[in-house]
């Protein structure tokens, strides 16, 4: 395939949200705020109710009392599974095996064939949500959309470890192998994909760089590229004698045990029938629910990343909050500080409710399910506090983009408690695609101006710095913004395979 020239644009446009909108929904976050700073020592249900009340008077009580009491039950779970997430990478988990136990919870009595169906809707709206990114950012000099987005790159990754400590535990063997997960200060370039450990002494003995792209050629050219030491090279069994770098089809341990081969057809074989939800009975014993769970879970944070290069709605906030003198509510500075601040969440809630249902927020559907909202302000407040900490230097870019990552995932899995079926697919497409991204980045950039004019431009500056990192590690992960050669499908299984 011919070289593409691709261009990355520097401020992707969403379309639906505009300046008008947001100068509408401005009065409304006002107030609902407001409200919350004048009652932060009193229940939610106490002065969200009558709020709520005073925007929609053609709802019953008991109408309204049920909003109310979906928006505190949605936050209160999304909040518990924050302070799990938490508690597991402090002990040393990545978000993604926290993930793959959290879908392993919320698919547990379910037969065969529901599982199956509940990974695809979820896994269907996680790759959309990241995908709508890139149809908007990615663009051929022929300005055509190259849409070439899989799974075939992590799930080679995962047969290999997979089948490797298959055979291992068959043979006695003390060695198994990991496949590594992203964690702690963000994403290494050449960060090492698989890793055979000594179960006697935890040391790892081998580690692997995995490369499945189209052919030999386009395998060799990227290990020529890049620098991995360390570590042998992993290509397709159908590339290995082709492949003019030194390289191998199998992971393999000192007494001899291997990973059974895998070719570049039967990977993207697999990832297709994990992908129509076709996978039979041998399949799901060779890739376990585990793993590709933990594959929606990397692409739940990878949203966060990619999101944060969006700046439609923190631009859209500063415009509409430019130049006003603004005094600054101390209860809102101190719970974005402090971290109390469910009160505030709730009261976001509650203003963008309005926005849906009054009809200002058009790029999301009136009748949108009070959970999908309340987790659209979830984010919000949560990515508010780290851009504050990213902007005051309490956290480098990188540490902001992999706590926001982590916000994605714990809100993924509370919607996962919250809904059932092909609802979820929904309500997870919203919160973490451009729609909530850019709903949320006004949302949370007017919390930040209402928190004081210097709080708001700090927060608007540190947006920035998380920005700027996110786009230098998408360009890198295709080897530059104009030259990434080959085509798009290569860039998206190198971003799937860190």
């Amino acid at each position: 395939m011919e070289k593409e020239e691709i261009l990355l644009l520097e401020e992707p446009d969403i379309e639906g949200l505009t300046e008008e909108e947001c100068q509408t929904l401005k009065p409304i976050i006002k107030d609902f705020v407001k409200t919350y700073a004048e009652n932060k020592d009193i229940p939610v249900e106490h002065w969200l109710t009558p709020k709520l009340q005073l925007y929609f008077p053609e709802k019953s009580l008991k109408e309204i009392e049920g909003m109310t009491e979906e928006i505190v039950a949605s936050l209160k779970v999304s909040e518990k599974k924050k302070a799990s997430l938490i508690k597991a990478v402090k002990s040393g988990r990545t978000k993604e095996s926290w993930f793959a136990s959290e879908v392993e919870k919320a698919t547990s009595g379910m037969s065969m064939d529901g599982v199956k169906s509940y990974l695809q809707d979820l896994d269907d709206a996680v790759k959309k949500a990241n995908q709508t990114f890139l149809e908007e950012t990615i663009y051929t000099n022929a300005n055509t959309i190259n849409q070439s987005y899989n799974l075939d790159g992590f799930i080679a990754e995962q047969y290999h470890a997979q089948s490797f400590n298959l055979n291992a535990e068959a043979a006695g063997s003390p060695y198994r192998a990991k496949v590594l997960q992203p964690e702690g200060k963000g994403y290494s370039k050449n960060g090492v994909d698989l890793v055979v450990i000594d179960t006697r002494t935890g040391k790892i003995v081998k580690r692997y760089q995995a490369k499945y792209y189209k052919n030999a050629k386009a395998t060799a050219e990227v290990f020529k590229k890049n620098h991995y030491p360390g570590q042998q090279k992993l290509v397709p069994s159908d590339q290995i004698n082709d492949i003019d770098v030194k390289a191998t089809d199998v992971i393999e341990s000192p007494d001899g045990i291997k990973s059974n081969r895998l070719t570049k057809s039967r990977a993207e074989q697999m990832r297709d029938e994990a992908q129509s939800g076709n996978w039979n009975d041998l399949n799901w014993g060779e890739y376990k629910i585990k793993h590709l769970a933990q594959g929606i879970g990397r692409q739940a944070g990878y949203a966060a990343m990619q999101g944060a290069v969006i700046g439609a709605g923190l631009d859209l906030a500063q415009k509409v909050w430019d130049g006003e003198e603004i005094k600054g509510e101390e209860v809102v500075e101190t719970a974005l500080k402090s971290g109390a601040d469910f009160g505030l969440k709730s009261a976001a809630a509650g203003a963008i409710k309005v926005g849906v249902e009054k009809d200002i927020i058009k790029v999301i559907p009136k009748g949108t399910p009070l959970s999908t909202i309340s987790n659209i302000a979830f984010v919000t407040v949560e990515n508010v506090k780290v851009i504050g900490k990213v902007a005051t230097g309490e956290l480098t870019a990188s540490e902001g983009l992999e706590k926001m990552g982590q916000t994605t995932v714990s809100a993924t899995a509370g919607l996962m408690a919250m809904g059932k079926g092909a609802a979820i697919g929904a309500s997870v497409g919203t919160v973490l695609g451009p729609v909530g991204i850019a709903v949320g980045g006004f949302i949370g950039g007017s919390i930040g101006y209402m928190a004081g004019s210097k709080v708001g431009t700090a927060v608007y500056e540190g947006a920035k710095k998380i920005a700027k990192r996110g786009k230098e590690f998408i360009k890198n992960v295709f080897s530059g913004v104009k030259n990434f050669g080959s085509s798009i499908r290569s860039g998206i299984s190198a971003l799937l395979s860190w």
